[in-house]
């Protein structure tokens, strides 16, 4: 499952154009009314200014060429600051890199708005990239995470949308839901759970989700709100 859109919202429109356009030096349009987009190679992330008062904080991942996550990390510390895991029984101290269940390798950053950016390097997919790494090898959205406060209707009205199956959890015992395949999924959360490494509390914010299905579909759920669309 490709997630071709995603669309957020943050309190900083000028520290993400910022951040994604200076630091990064991915490519960031102007689209008018406070609105900014930043392309990746496959996928497009808007951001839209919140409300007043409003500062809306995401976890989402971006792919990037298998066995690249050193030179990710690399690349990433010479431009900003690496998230660090601390008191997790599972990592190391102190790691900035780790390794998942499924064999993927993945590091983890804060962007200009505060939210939890996650690289992921999967070796699962088939995507070259030649040369030295830069913000050419941010491939395409891997995840979004979403709040609820009820995970699992949730979890079967978001699967029926995008005819998509549950990659990882949604076990007992398992907090988290992955919808979708290695190129993308969406994960529910339950509400207040912490997303990795900072625990930052998930919380229903507005989401919009463009992804390729079998099928033209939309759901609308009241919560954040989330808008989710599936385009053939």
């Amino acid at each position: 499952m490709r997630i071709l859109e995603l669309g957020l919202e943050t309190a900083d429109v000028a520290a993400q154009t910022a951040f994604w356009g200076n630091t990064l030096g991915v490519p960031v349009r102007d689209a008018g009314d406070g609105r900014i987009e930043i392309r990746l190679e496959r996928s497009i992330i808007r951001f839209a200014r919140a409300s007043e008062g409003a500062d809306p904080r995401y976890h989402f991942a971006i792919n990037i060429p298998p066995g690249s996550i050193e030179d990710a990390a690399a690349w990433i510390d010479e431009r900003h600051a690496l998230l660090q895991f601390h008191d997790d029984p599972d990592v190391e101290e102190g790691a900035t890199i780790v390794r998942t269940d499924r064999g993927a390798a993945t590091l983890y950053f804060l962007d200009g708005g505060g939210n939890v950016v996650e690289l992921i390097a999967n070796h699962h997919l088939d995507a070259d990239h030649a040369g030295s790494f830069d913000a050419g090898c941010l491939l395409e959205i891997a995840e979004i995470g979403i709040a609820t406060a009820d995970p699992s209707a949730t979890r079967a009205a978001i699967q029926e949308a995008l005819a998509a199956d549950v990659l990882w959890g949604g076990r007992p015992g398992w907090q988290l839901t992955a919808i979708g395949d290695d190129h993308g999924v969406v994960i529910v959360a339950p509400a207040g759970r912490g997303w990795i490494p900072v625990g930052l509390p998930a919380q229903p914010h507005p989401t919009s989700i463009v992804a390729e299905g079998p099928g033209p579909r939309e759901l609308t759920l009241s919560e954040g709100p989330y808008s989710i669309r599936a385009v053939a």
